[in-house]
């Protein structure tokens, strides 16, 4: 079973309505809980190394810097695969004011993930 924790968060605002939420994944093989949005963004790897994978497919290994585009509505997370690993997350909220979730998840697919 693949446990999912809860990540430590830190979130701004900052001009042209640009919300950043910064996650750091602290253990080497720790899950961001798979998730969708109503609005295209993107989650910029800032540090370490990531497995990502989007609507269940997988879209291959990343180490910092580099951004993983998101389109509106695709299923997405994200597996650490460095210890303190840390990824902000980057949206566009003049339309809702806030990052809206479309979808939430609190586990991880076994499907997604091989198991």
């Amino acid at each position: 079973m693949h446990e999912v924790i809860e990540l430590p968060e830190v979130e701004f605002i900052i001009e042209d309505d640009i919300f950043i939420k910064q996650m750091l994944l602290e253990k080497a093989g720790t899950y961001v809980p798979q998730h969708s949005h109503k609005y295209s963004h993107c989650s910029m790897l800032a540090r370490g190394s990531l497995r990502a994978w989007k609507d269940g497919v997988l879209l291959g290994d990343y180490k910092a810097p580099f951004p993983i585009s998101i389109e509106a509505g695709c299923k997405h997370t994200f597996m650490s695969l460095e210890p303190n690993t840390v990824v902000y997350c980057i949206h566009n909220i003049s339309r809702e004011g806030y990052a809206e979730i479309q979808e939430h998840h609190e586990h991880v697919s076994p499907d997604i993930l091989g198991a």
